[in-house]
């Protein structure tokens, strides 16, 4: 299409702010529209004197979008990765180091493997079936067609290692249920393994492991990042960085129409924006009815997409009356275990930060809620913390109350990618080609930073804006 002069954006979360930022270093006049809080789940708020994240505190590093962006954004310096990169499982009420040498939760070294305890030598001799298992005719590399991830899985590697090791995995990505999750949307690391013409899915991981190691790739390099100060500083700089941008928060898109000089927005308070070209960043769940009337099949197929709820909630401690938690990262909980929690980030183990030596209290951050589980939804605050502490104390040990509490709930928040969910989105793409409409953010590639922050580029390409980088200034 023609490039643009004024693009409307849908959305203040990551997505529509990168690409707000991209449209205006292009020259473009923009207009944000944002119902809620800037940044949307990318929030750092304080914690026990300390800023911490509210939800993702890192982007993974092994893509380069989010890099990129921090690069442009002159971060490069404020990165750190974790201090802590093992992880622990909680199985069978208590807690064990998550197996090494695995991609995804798929095991390479099944010796190892067993050495853990985290499964028995049944499911280790279950699992070493798949180094001799010809292909299932449904398996990806037979048929060519996304599957659904627990299905797969269990054929080749058996129940009790996909239930302990690999569903609290992937299941913890994206809140949701392996048994209904595309492989290729959430894992294409494990669908690429799936699709390498080797049946074996152990062997195929650990191919790509000794290809990583061939190339010069140092097993130690870094897998995550975060901005000193927390993630939140992205959207600070952001918005720092385009003060020419039109922001408005408070009222939502209410409509957006087609016009014959592009599109039309009609926000909740009444008040409409006119604009050559729009971005829709919203979650796909409030995207699908605003498309719906202009472009019915893109709002049908966006409206389809599920959701799944969770919550998250922050405890500082007393060092003294909670269990050890050094030399992890965090501890991941099956769903057979029964518990609320899902996941605990041992918080001032994994990011050295947030330590305080001279207070030496303890910060926790605890996830509750996936597909299939919104029993916390139906507690207030209070209920919900002492079911999150009764865990906890289950869990790592708890003697006393938190010193502070935070609890954040957010509903609807994380799309839920069923099999086949790339090809619907490269349908939807396809046509708002000929619209000036686009699409990004969550339901488009991922639920992780780089993957919003690709969507919105990709979006702002697509309207035929280009923008300078750093690496492009200095050269």
């Amino acid at each position: 299409m023609t490039r643009p002069d004024h693009v409307v954006v849908l959305g203040g979360g990551l997505s529509g702010l990168v690409a707000a930022y991209r449209l205006s270093q292009g020259g473009v006049h923009v207009t944000v529209i944002e119902p809620h809080r800037l940044g949307g789940k990318l929030q750092t708020s304080v914690v026990a004197g300390r800023p911490v994240d509210e939800t993702a505190d890192a982007f993974l590093l092994r893509v380069p979008w989010a890099l990129a962006l921090c690069h442009d954004l002159e971060l490069d310096g404020e990165l750190i990765s974790p201090a802590e990169r093992t992880a622990h499982l909680f199985l069978d009420g208590a807690r064990r180091a998550m197996p090494g040498g695995h991609v995804m939760g798929v095991p390479t070294d099944l010796d190892a493997l067993a050495a853990t305890g985290a499964v028995s030598a049944a499911a280790i001799d279950r699992a070493r079936a798949d180094l001799i298992a010809p292909a299932d005719p449904h398996d990806p590399y037979v048929t060519g067609d996304d599957v659904a991830i627990g299905p797969y899985l269990r054929r080749r590697l058996g129940d009790e290692v996909v239930d302990r090791l690999i569903d609290p995995l992937l299941g913890g990505i994206n809140a949701g249920d392996t048994t209904t999750m595309s492989l290729a949307a959430v894992v294409p690391q494990l669908d690429a393994a799936a699709r390498s013409g080797d049946p074996s899915l152990i062997r195929s991981c650990l191919a790509q492991r000794e290809r990583a190691a061939a190339s010069g790739a140092s097993p130690d390099a870094p897998i995550f990042a975060t901005p000193i100060g927390g993630m939140a500083r992205i959207i600070d700089l952001l918005l720092a960085l385009m003060p020419g941008v039109d922001i408005r928060v408070g009222h939502g898109a209410d409509a957006i129409e087609r016009t014959p000089a592009g599109v039309r927005v009609t926000v909740a308070d009444g008040s409409v924006v006119e604009a050559d070209a729009a971005i829709v960043t919203t979650p796909a769940h409030v995207a699908g009815p605003l498309l719906a009337s202009a472009l019915p099949t893109v709002g049908a197929a966006l409206t389809a997409i599920d959701h799944s709820s969770i919550a998250m909630l922050t405890m500082a401690f007393d060092g003294e009356s909670i269990g050890d938690t050094a030399g992890a990262s965090g501890c991941l909980v099956p769903r057979g275990e029964g518990t609320l929690v899902t996941a605990i980030s041992y918080a001032t183990s994994k990011w050295a930060q947030l330590r305080d030596p001279e207070r030496g209290d303890v910060i926790l951050r605890t996830s509750v809620g996936r597909t299939g589980d919104l029993r916390f939804a139906d507690l207030d605050d209070a209920a919900l913390t002492e079911r999150v502490l009764a865990d906890l104390d289950q869990i790592v040990g708890v003697s006393a109350a938190p010193t502070e509490v935070r609890i954040g709930r957010w509903d609807r928040s994380f799309p839920q990618y069923a099999p086949g969910h790339l090809d619907r989105i490269a349908a939807v793409q396809q046509e708002l080609a000929a619209t000036p409409i686009a699409l990004a953010g969550m339901a488009v590639n991922g639920v992780g930073i780089p993957a919003c922050v690709r969507s919105a580029e990709d979006a702002v390409a697509r309207l035929g804006v280009t923008w300078p980088t750093r690496r492009s200034l200095s050269t």
